[in-house]
């Protein structure tokens, strides 16, 4: 199966989830209970149950991690460097910084790493992530005011890591669980990226595009290709790691802006529309740069 044959049903669902909203046969009231459903309990339970299961004994180190999270926080921090060197402000440098480097690493890269190497591939992928939201929502939250401490606190208290965690501290320490638990997890997992890609383009319908486009266009741009460029130079040259090593660092750093950057910045009321437009074009775009460094890694 080529590239495409894996990236058009993803896209597909999400295109599906976008018409029906446009058409009104479902409403925002709707949607948002939807994706309650999928990112406080299908999600969580499916990532929990991945990581659970995954064989932890291999391709797991330091220099993997390090070759996902340097670049992603050296990119984040040389943005909000030519942003303050553009004259603005501390609030809107910081969080156009965070537009450019929070992926959206669950949705799209996931499915894309367990169809072409496995679930057990997928399940380490958990592991590297497991700590992205609450490493860039802290240094955001610590550049805008000094909160970082309690970002941390506040995202390990999200259903999404806390099922990474949680699935990972029972895997490490060998923790039985029953198959009559197991099961119906694996059931009700089976419907969590689907329904989760469905409410992603539902959402893309009701994010504002305004504001500067074409600052907009050049973070989805850099966010796709840039940034995982870093990681692939890092990953491969640098630290000498294996090509499942690589193939998934790259995969996750590739994914589009995630809507927390612009949850973030309607929180603190800056850069929100640079925010919304940046997650819609590196949606839009996700599928074409897929191709593109599935084609290099493959």
């Amino acid at each position: 199966m080529n590239t495409l044959q894996i990236i058009a049903p993803l896209a597909s669902i999400a295109f599906l989830g976008f018409v029906c909203v446009k058409y009104k046969l479902f409403n925002k009231s709707q949607m948002d209970s939807l994706s309650a459903v999928c990112f406080n309990l299908l999600i969580p339970l499916f990532l929990f149950k991945t990581t659970y299961k995954t064989d932890l004994s291999a391709q797991l180190s330091i220099s993997w991690f390090a070759s996902f999270y340097i670049p992603v926080v050296c990119y984040f921090l040389t943005i909000f460097l030519i942003n303050k060197g553009k004259k603005k402000a501390i609030a809107t440098a910081t969080l156009e910084s965070l537009t450019a480097s929070y992926s959206n690493t669950v949705l799209i890269a996931i499915p894309i790493i367990a169809f072409y190497l496995s679930e057990q591939s997928a399940g380490r992928a958990f592991v590297l992530i497991a700590f992205h939201s609450a490493i860039l929502f802290s240094l955001t939250e610590l550049l805008v005011n000094n909160t970082g401490y309690k970002t941390i606190t506040r995202t390990l208290k999200n259903p999404i890591v806390l099922s990474i965690l949680g699935g990972l501290t029972c895997n490490v320490l060998g923790v039985p669980i029953s198959n009559y638990l197991l099961e119906p997890m694996a059931t009700l997992s089976m419907s969590a990226i689907p329904l989760a890609l469905f409410g992603l383009g539902a959402a893309m319908y009701f994010l504002p595009i305004k504001g500067n486009r074409i600052l907009a266009t050049g973070y989805a741009f850099s966010k796709l290709l840039i940034l995982p460029s870093l990681v692939f130079v890092l990953a491969r040259y640098g630290f000498k790691l294996d090509h499942e090593q690589v193939f998934i660092a790259v995969l996750l750093s590739a994914s589009p802006t995630g809507v927390g950057a612009y949850i973030m910045a309607t929180k603190y009321q800056k850069a929100e529309n640079i925010a919304a437009t940046t997650v819609v074009f590196s949606t839009l775009l996700a599928p074409l740069t897929y191709w593109l460094w599935l084609e290099i890694l493959i």
